[in-house]
């Protein structure tokens, strides 16, 4: 029975051994309107709703978007500038609109995967044998675009 429970705990350490975040505010993370705000500051324009499931509400900060769900679940991201590192929880400083594909060549979890080309750029696909995806965007092996829906 204790073989059983330290492999289960080491089978959902190696899984949660990751974080999809931005500046630290982790994927699934409950935060208030007020502990956003004294986070990034106070956003160019947000909305909220509520549904069956509680409050949800979207943060704008210039072409950047936060998304939470369930009453204060941070869930989704779309990040278009610098102002905000993803991944600064695996990656010293994070990584950022702006920086070169290159910065995630040694990436602890493996290089980016590319997915395809359309009219935005290179898609590429960080820790690709997991559903918690983030994607990147690159134009001239540059970082234009960093992204994470939360699986469905």
């Amino acid at each position: 029975m204790k073989r059983i429970i330290l492999i289960g705990f080491i089978i959902a350490l190696s899984i949660n051994s990751f974080a999809q975040d931005v500046d630290g505010m982790r994927v699934d993370q409950k935060m208030t309107y007020a502990q956003v705000v004294a986070k990034f500051g106070k956003p160019d324009r947000y909305l909220k709703r509520y549904d069956e499931f509680g409050l949800t509400e979207e943060y704008f900060y210039g072409k950047t978007w936060f998304h939470f769900e369930e009453t204060g679940k941070f869930k989704n991201f779309v990040i278009k500038d610098r102002r905000f590192a993803a991944l600064a929880l695996d990656i010293d400083g994070g990584i950022r609109v702006g920086d070169p594909l290159s910065k995630l060549d040694n990436f602890k979890y493996g290089k980016p995967q590319y997915v395809r080309t359309d009219d935005d750029g290179e898609l590429y696909l960080l820790y690709p044998k997991c559903d918690d995806n983030v994607y990147l965007v690159i134009r001239d092996g540059i970082i234009v675009t960093i992204f994470y829906y939360y699986p469905v």
